[in-house]
């Protein structure tokens, strides 16, 4: 009798130069988290620091916290999708775990958020306020989860990933600067965001028939798109940052103008499709 053959499995995830970033990432951000669980008064210093930053560009943090909403955000995976079409079962994988964790954590716990703990006089609040469900930022999860989607994803170099990183963390801080976010709750939030396209990348590792499976993809694709063209609409609950609105819309419409092209000599080879080189082949 001979034993059935193993589940295809990609090289492990923290290997990688990008991905191994990711992982310290996730792991510096369980110990700042766990630092300022138990040291209170820093977590408020920490809080007023950055919160201090919307009275530079409150416009510039109304439009970053708004692009890390989920609706959103996931818009602006339009490009992404179409020309990495493998993606869709990761995202599809990970946005589930991400959601499950996050949206049962928060009404257990319920922690109260900056606006109802300090005087409102002692901080910058920016669009509507929040007073509940602080733990963890969702938003924070939502950014993390993408950063983490495209460095495992895209396989991305060491500065790819920094790069990513850096954008998805400007996001979460986006969370304190608008009033309504601790920074432990983007810290969890992170961590929640990396581990969910680890576990989901797992997952397809023993389930390879998903991996291969073609609905993912057009599923993926719909969802974004939905999303991306109806953004100008939603009302991400911050008026100065509704240019984020629009240019989740209008990279939607050029990207798929341009994958229109995908059949003509624009693009006579797939390995030349944009976003080909970001990856780092293992």
């Amino acid at each position: 009798m001979t034993d059935s053959p193993a589940p295809l499995k990609s090289p492990a995830l923290c290997q990688a130069p990008g991905a191994r970033l990711m992982c310290v990432y996730a792991m510096t951000a369980s110990f700042a988290l766990i630092l300022l669980s138990v040291m209170p008064g820093w977590k408020v210093d920490v809080f007023h620091y950055f919160n201090n930053l919307s009275v530079i560009s409150p416009v510039f943090w109304s439009g970053m916290t708004s692009f890390a909403d989920t609706y959103l955000a996931l818009g602006l995976l339009v490009p992404v999708l179409l020309w990495r079409p493998k993606l869709g079962a990761l995202l599809l994988l990970a946005a589930l775990i991400a959601s499950l964790v996050t949206h049962t954590i928060k009404p257990i716990l319920d922690v109260p958020r900056p606006p109802a703990v300090l005087a409102m006089d002692s901080f910058h609040l920016i669009g509507h306020r929040l007073d509940h469900g602080s733990f963890p930022s969702g938003h924070s999860v939502t950014a993390f989860t993408l950063a983490a989607l495209l460095i495992v994803g895209l396989r991305l170099s060491l500065g790819w990933a920094a790069l990513m990183l850096g954008v998805a963390s400007v996001l979460a801080i986006s969370r304190l600067a608008v009033g309504v976010h601790w920074p432990t709750d983007i810290l969890a939030g992170s961590v929640i965001g990396i581990v969910s396209v680890v576990l989901a990348q797992r997952w397809l590792d023993y389930w390879p028939s998903l991996d291969r499976a073609h609905w993912p993809l057009p599923t993926g694709v719909i969802i974004t798109v939905v999303l991306a063209l109806s953004a100008p609409w939603f009302n991400a609950g911050y008026p100065l940052g509704h240019w984020a609105n629009w240019t989740v819309a209008g990279l939607a419409l050029v990207s798929l103008a341009v994958a229109g092209f995908r059949r003509r000599p624009l693009w006579p080879r797939a390995d030349t499709l944009p976003m080909h080189d970001l990856g780092r082949r293992d």
